[in-house]
Order: structure tokens, then sequence, then C-alpha cells
């Protein structure tokens, strides 16, 4: 990595997140990518975007779908904004090539934001089928009740 931009730090994270570390590992960043296997995760990572007023871009699989949205804290529907009641505990296939489609949605948006340029998935929910090999886009928004963002000022 280094050779290619000697200015880069890389530092390894060797840890499971949970509730008790969510919000120290994402501390001091400028954005969060959800590459998580499961909701519950996935949730932490919402609410620390949240927490610390840092974008989040958010990538789902399921078998052949895949699912993208870039979430701005105080601007955007957050995560559970998005997906509302109980939370799925249990495992689902995964196709290989789902995550690489879903990966560069995910690295698409994150380029977006650092350099301003494009139109973000902000409020809209990408939803890509791999079987029909189509894609459909879903509008979204914050809930004002949301127990994540729902008291979020984007001042905080």
């Amino acid at each position: 990595m280094t050779k290619l931009n000697p200015s880069i730090t890389v530092e390894p994270v060797q840890a499971t997140i949970d509730e008790s570390n969510v919000f120290e590992l994402t501390e001091g960043f400028d954005m969060i990518i959800d590459a998580m296997d499961n909701l519950a995760a996935r949730f932490l990572l919402n609410q620390a975007a949240i927490k610390h007023n840092i974008p989040f871009i958010h990538g789902a699989i399921q078998g052949y779908e895949g699912r993208v949205t870039t979430i701005l804290p105080g601007k955007t529907a957050c995560l559970r904004c998005i997906y509302r009641g109980d939370v799925p505990t249990n495992t689902f296939p995964v196709i290989g090539a789902t995550p690489g489609v879903v990966g560069c949605i995910q690295v698409t948006e994150a380029i977006k934001y650092l350099t301003g340029m494009g139109d973000l998935l902000e409020n809209r929910l990408l939803i890509y089928d791999g079987l029909s090999m189509k894609f459909m886009e879903l509008k979204v928004a914050r809930d004002p009740e949301c127990p994540h963002c729902g008291g979020f000022n984007s001042s905080q």
C-alpha cells in the first residue's frame, strides 16, 4: 500500500464490533463503509455514524439481491429509519458476485462523497436484482420518531 501512496497509514484492527467498542473503533474517521454480515452490527455502525456525525455508506446482500444507500446524519434517513421492526438473526445465502457489485457501488459512493462530484444515494435505496439484472430505486425519508436519529441535529 505504501508503494502506491507513501503518505497513507494502515492500522489493522482485529476486533469484533459490539456495543462496548463501536464508538471507540469509529472515532476520528471521515466515513464508515458498511461491510458487515448482520443487521445488528449494521445498526451499531449506524449509531456510531450518527454520534460522530460522519457519512455511512450502507451495503447489504442476500443471495442475488444487494442494497446500497448513503446516510448523512441529520440530513438523510438513517439505517433504522429504513429497516424497522425486529432484527433478524438468521443466516442467509450469499452468491459471490453480489458482494462485488454492491462493494463497487459503495466505493463509488465514497469517492463521490470525498470528491464532491455526482449525486449521492441520499434518501434513496438502490436495489440490485442479480437474477433479473435490474436496478430499482426506492425513496426513503427520515423518521422524526426514529430511535437512532430522531432527535439528531446536524450541528451537534
